[in-house]
């Protein structure tokens, strides 16, 4: 085998060992900031009102976030689409 052939298929496996060690350092990341985050906090949204723990809070407000910036990315792919 070339050279060019052995560093190709070394470099497949070790893209797969960072990508795992990134998710874990995540991973321990998010636990930690669960861990930090359990005092209860306010919540009103229109007419709800009541408490929850904060990391709840932060962690719905980020997830509706993302929702939206996907429906907005969806909307202006189907915009161009139609153009």
């Amino acid at each position: 085998m070339t050279d060019d052939v052995m560093e190709d298929a070394t470099a497949g496996g070790g893209g797969s060992n960072s990508k795992l060690l990134i998710a874990a350092l995540v991973a321990v990341g998010l636990v930690a900031f669960i861990v930090q985050n359990t005092d209860s906090t306010p919540v009103q949204w229109l007419v709800f009102d009541g408490s929850a723990p904060l990391w709840i809070v932060i962690a719905a407000a980020a997830s509706a976030g993302a929702v939206l910036s996907e429906l907005g990315g969806w909307m202006l792919r189907r915009r161009k689409r139609r153009c």
